[in-house]
């Protein structure tokens, strides 16, 4: 019932209708809310599964192709270390998550070949464990047009990052291939009371500015991963906007449930994951960046 009066003292509504058990708003708006969490609820409940019914004791066989990754020969890399970028990557990979093509040179000649070979514009950002936000420091290139292009952006990455963190450790120039697609962003967060939990949203400065995310304790569903896009306010950004082309939804959500199980398997190893750029393109879903820091 909806008593729509702007009084609110009549007997009608005071006595008959709050004194009963009939579900009575003011504003239709709020009945349409109340409704929709009745129906939401209710979906929710029935679908549940707890993560301690029918845990996952049994490790996939991509943790075990993980291991060189985490602990190269054998020895573990220090508490809170993180991974270069193509480690990381390396790391989704073996979960089965799509990578670009890509390459690290060590100089402005290999830089132009490597660019030929994957097929231009490209592009090109410091390779460094120890500079973790490398865009925040103007050590990442887009659209690098041509092997001249990489050439000079090779040396002119190279100077900035000797100029801008002069104490880190650069191991070389990454070359990939651009890829398009709606910038979202995966990641996993360890919680002290439910373990690890995976994170999607908007990416790029969307995630910054506007903190449009959602999250998902494991183990959820494909339906649960689904709901998760559905779920950002800017959701709409995946349906392709000003004749952009749509983006694929079942390839962020296979990415989601990769991504779910690499937390489930290494949430002793690993504390945080973030995929940054997971670039949602009309075919597909692509890891263009990440970071992997260590428990």
């Amino acid at each position: 019932m909806i008593w729509g009066s702007p009084v609110g003292t009549e007997e009608a509504y005071t006595k008959t209708l709050l004194g009963s058990t009939v579900p009575t708003f003011r504003t239709f708006g709020n009945a349409v809310l109340a409704a929709k969490a009745y129906f939401d609820h209710h979906r929710f409940a029935a679908s549940y599964r707890s993560a301690f019914s029918r845990p996952a004791l049994r490790p996939s066989p991509a943790k075990r192709a993980a291991r060189p990754l985490l602990a190269p020969g054998g020895a573990p890399r220090p508490s809170g270390a993180a991974l270069s970028e193509q480690d990381a990557k390396a790391l989704l990979a073996t979960y089965g998550m799509a990578v670009p093509a890509e390459r690290v040179v060590t100089s402005p000649s290999q830089a132009a070949k490597a660019a030929r070979k994957i097929g231009c514009p490209v592009v090109m950002k410091i390779v460094s464990a120890d500079i973790v936000h490398k865009s925040d420091l103007g050590l990442v290139a887009l659209g690098v047009r041509d092997e001249d292009d990489a050439r000079r952006t090779y040396k002119r990455l190279v100077a900035r990052a000797q100029e801008a963190a002069p104490g880190a450790a650069v191991d070389g120039v990454l070359v990939a291939e651009t890829v398009p697609g709606v910038e979202t962003v995966a990641g996993v967060a360890h919680d002290d009371l439910f373990g690890p939990v995976v994170m999607f949203g908007l990416g790029g400065v969307f995630i910054e500015v506007l903190g449009d995310v959602t999250f998902r304790v494991p183990p959820f569903t494909e339906r649960d991963a689904a709901a998760m896009l559905r779920e950002l306010r800017g959701a709409a950004l995946l349906d392709g906007v000003r004749g952009a082309p749509a983006a694929d939804k079942t390839a962020l959500v296979d990415a989601l449930m990769k991504l779910q199980r690499l937390a489930v398997d290494l949430a002793g190893e690993v504390s945080e994951v973030d995929v940054n750029p997971l670039l949602a393109g009309p075919a597909g879903a692509v890891a263009a960046d990440a970071l992997v820091v260590l428990a």
